[in-house]
């Protein structure tokens, strides 16, 4: 966490600063960046297939903790919009924040590194090429190695970077996870913000457990000793989109237009019309 707060206090003296970049394809013209969820760059289909490279890894983490890590922050966003991330395997190919048109190759790579001069500054950064038809088409992104990580750490950067990597520019909204004015610290980014849906949905349109997922989002923030520890991931089991929570033994789910709890008792009990909610939900900010 110690390092997350330095990293915050730099970017906040040097607010024009950017941990992501964005290059066009050469004779392509740029039209208008992404404000408020209305980015002109995405993946075809939704469709985002990627590697990790395991070289430089912390030695105190596994190549699964970090894979862990990676494949929860991009469940994050695929349960917000029509999203879907694929990991392909580990590779040998370093993942390039630096490359140019002639050096793209079109291999997506999240990796690990020294992150260097003007880079020097971030826990991690990604950069992605589009081209004449604002298709996304090359995405990478470097974890910073100067600084020390856990397991929790790398998902929590890993939800920011991969908003870059599905598009998204830093937003102008403070209660985001892409706001960078300064940086939310970790524990904060593991949680998507209402924001942050609209945005991706703008991009791929809104999954079907978008509203879901910003309900128990939501319900986490605000019932945080009933529903701990969290965030939790989301499931499907029997019907239900669902998370757990095993340090109070209590389920949070969905079905049918419908939120129902379950504790210890094994009993159901439905808390009501998930879109009842939806009000309360959106002015918190989820």
């Amino acid at each position: 966490m110690k390092a997350f707060v330095m990293l915050a206090s730099v970017v906040a003296l040097t607010s024009q600063a950017q941990d992501f970049s964005r290059s066009a394809w050469p004779d392509t013209r740029e039209h208008a960046e992404y404000v408020l969820g209305s980015a002109q760059e995405r993946w075809i289909g939704g469709q985002i297939n990627w590697y990790y490279n395991p070289a430089n890894q912390p030695g105190n983490l596994s190549t699964a903790d970090v894979l862990r890590a990676i494949q929860t922050a991009a469940a994050r966003w695929s349960g917000m919009c029509n999203l879907t991330f694929t990991y392909m395997g580990t590779t040998v190919a370093l993942p390039n924040v630096r490359s140019t048109f002639a050096t793209i190759d079109r291999t997506n790579v999240f990796g690990w590194g020294l992150l260097t001069n003007e880079m020097a500054q971030y826990g991690a950064y990604t950069q992605w090429w589009y081209d004449g038809t604002h298709a996304i088409i090359d995405a990478d992104t470097v974890i910073n190695t100067a600084y020390a990580w856990t397991a929790e750490n790398v998902e929590a950067i890993m939800t920011h970077e991969l908003g870059h990597v599905t598009g998204l520019n830093h937003s102008n909204v403070q209660a985001s996870v892409m706001f960078a004015n300064p940086y939310h610290t970790y524990s904060y980014q593991r949680t998507l913000r209402g924001d942050d849906a609209n945005a991706c949905a703008a991009l791929y349109g809104a999954s079907v457990n978008a509203e879901s997922n910003r309900a128990m989002n939501w319900a986490e923030q605000n019932f945080a000793l009933l529903f701990a520890p969290s965030p939790a991931q989301s499931g499907t089991i029997s019907g239900y989109y669902y998370r757990y929570y095993p340090g109070t033994n209590i389920y949070l789910a969905t079905a049918n237009g419908h939120a129902y709890t379950m504790g210890g008792n094994n009993l159901i009990v439905d808390q009501g019309v998930v879109s009842n909610y939806s009000g309360l939900v959106q002015a918190a900010g989820f």
